[in-house]
């Protein structure tokens, strides 16, 4: 929704985050690759699934380089991505904790982004269903 403000660096480091936090559970599910290749038709870069950085690198390197802003739509896409499978586990839940405590972003923005992102899905489900009935 947001990436393409990302600078071309940011979105190659989003993407390392996006594939470590996709296969933080052991399962790369079907979804989370259609997503991540959605972010990266969005992003306007090549489709990988191999990682180039660590979440220590990434994460380091998108809090030298990011603006507050920037870093609230890394949370945003990411959680967005750890739900694509319609299942947030103990492991994605422990990545993206940690991942989140490297930005220095906070529990609570944490917790409202998941909250954000349930009524969205909520209105997707009306729309879906004053469209289809």
């Amino acid at each position: 929704m947001f990436l393409n403000r990302l600078s071309n660096e940011q979105k190659e480091l989003f993407l390392d985050i996006c594939l470590h936090a996709s296969k933080s559970n052991d399962d790369f599910a079907d979804e989370e690759k259609l997503t991540i290749e959605q972010y990266c038709d969005e992003m306007h870069i090549d489709v990988r699934f191999e990682e180039q950085a660590s979440v220590d690198e990434a994460a380091e390197k998108l809090l030298e380089i990011s603006t507050p802003t920037d870093l609230k739509i890394i949370l945003l896409e990411t959680a967005s991505l750890l739900l694509a499978d319609n299942e947030y586990d103990e492991s994605e839940k422990r990545f993206f904790e940690s991942f989140t405590a490297k930005l220095g972003l906070t529990k609570e923005q944490l917790d409202g982004v998941f909250a954000l992102l349930g009524e969205l899905t909520e209105i997707y489900g009306k729309i879906n269903e004053f469209v289809f009935g």
